[in-house]
């Protein structure tokens, strides 16, 4: 099954939690990160390439909570997804508070939804500045992976 792993990080904690999805998906998987301002902010997205996502079978989506909803930066990239329509979607959120997890999975749902697509996974990791994006969470998103995968090849 091929997939991909689409993500943005300012502080580097969803780039750890994205190379950890990628360790647990293993096999023939992809990785993009998608670059952000320097400030690490986004007044206006434009993408600069377009990803054809037609060839992959499973899209892991990941990001940091702000507010608790997805980063605009994600936000921003989800709705203007090429070949979103008909496919299957894990999120991977990161965050600072543990009480954002289900406002921000409602978020992501209702945007990957809105472009066709079943959010089919979620896993949130609580990192509070990466003071606490320990290797136990690390291990545990590798899991969530591995698990993922393995309900799409049992």
């Amino acid at each position: 099954m091929k997939s991909i792993v689409v993500y943005c990080s300012k502080t580097g904690n969803t780039e750890k939690v994205a190379k950890a999805i990628a360790k647990g998906i293993s096999g023939n998987v992809d990785t993009v990160k998608l670059d952000l301002s320097p400030e690490g902010l986004l007044k206006d997205f434009s993408a600069s390439f377009t990803l054809d996502l037609s060839p992959y079978e499973l899209i892991f989506l990941g990001g940091w909570v702000m507010v608790m909803r997805v980063h605009p930066f994600l936000y921003a990239y989800i709705n203007g997804c090429k070949n979103l329509e008909g496919k299957n979607v894990v999120g991977f959120l990161t965050g600072g508070a543990g009480f954002s997890r289900e406002h921000a999975y409602d978020d992501l749902k209702g945007l990957v939804n809105s472009r066709g697509a079943q959010l089919v996974g979620f896993s949130y990791t609580p990192t509070l500045l990466g003071l606490t994006l320990t290797r136990k969470k690390l291990r545990a998103a590798e899991e969530f992976a591995r698990h993922t995968m393995n309900k799409f090849n049992p």
